[in-house]
């Protein structure tokens, strides 16, 4: 007889499906304009490659275009954890067009994923 878990499976404990990426990513802080690529998403934020040096807590601007819907996205977002040049970004709905952007872009990749 095997072990029998009570626990969800990983997949099943994330609020928010991720999605593959595999987008140009442009990286925008207060100081400079980083090359980076996207390799995860969800509507809550994104995984991403960057040769740099952003500290956990850096509040940057993510901008790239869709390879769902091929609409350009840019939204504000925190570096919340980082491995090496690996990325965490969470996204910041800010206002309501921030919120907008985000709502679309997970819908977009929903969609997408559904077919």
């Amino acid at each position: 007889m095997g072990v029998v878990s009570n626990r969800p499976a990983y997949g099943d404990r994330r609020r928010w499906a991720r999605y593959p990426l595999n987008a140009s990513i442009r990286v925008i802080t207060g100081t400079a304009i980083i090359a980076a690529r996207g390799i995860r998403m969800s509507e809550s934020g994104i995984c991403l490659f960057a040769v740099a040096d952003l500290p956990i807590g850096t509040r940057i601007k993510v901008e790239f275009t869709s390879p769902r819907s091929g609409e350009p996205i840019g939204v504000h977002g925190t570096v919340c954890n980082r491995a090496v040049y690996l990325y965490g970004v969470k996204f910041l709905a800010e206002n309501l067009e921030d919120q907008r952007r985000v709502a679309h872009l997970g819908d977009a990749f929903r969609r997408h994923s559904s077919r």
